[in-house]
């Protein structure tokens, strides 16, 4: 909390504090490697609301088509792991997109969203195990369908 005084009035406003993590996205970093032009950042932010907390995000690509899935899975740099959340999936609403540019998708994760290794546990199971270095985002499409680019979460 902090309180500020303005015309001699004090104000008080709450802070709140956010925790950011991030992860870079290439091709060299899918295991095994792909050669592509396509690259990426997935930023994303440990939020409270309430007694809960979610995990917002936002998935930017260069350069790619045809993505199928976007993904967080468990898993070290240069190891293959488990799928724990799902960040975009046009499966469940139709095709495989278009070129991309830009913004894929954003969205919130929480308890609930949470699959494989992490089902049934809280967010801070996926926040811890980015802690540690051993989650992961992999961005599939039609032409690499285990992973076209990559990049651990720190």
């Amino acid at each position: 909390m902090i309180v500020v005084a303005t015309a001699g009035l004090p104000t008080t406003i709450f802070a709140q504090q956010y925790t950011i993590f991030a992860a870079y996205l290439s091709g060299s970093n899918e295991v095994p490697s792909v050669t592509t032009a396509g690259s990426g950042i997935a930023i994303f932010q440990l939020v409270a609301v309430g007694h809960q907390q979610i995990i917002s995000y936002q998935l930017n690509l260069e350069n790619m088509t045809g993505v199928t899935g976007a993904h967080v899975h468990s898993g070290k740099q240069g190891e293959n792991g488990p799928l724990v959340a799902d960040l975009f999936n046009p499966s469940m609403g139709g095709p495989p997109t278009g070129a991309i540019n830009g913004q894929l998708t954003k969205g919130s994760l929480t308890s609930s969203d949470l699959t494989g290794p992490l089902a049934g546990q809280q967010i801070s199971a996926l926040v811890n195990m980015i802690r540690s270095g051993e989650a992961y985002v992999n961005v599939l499409t039609t032409q690499n369908q285990k992973g076209e680019v990559r990049g651990q979460i720190s």
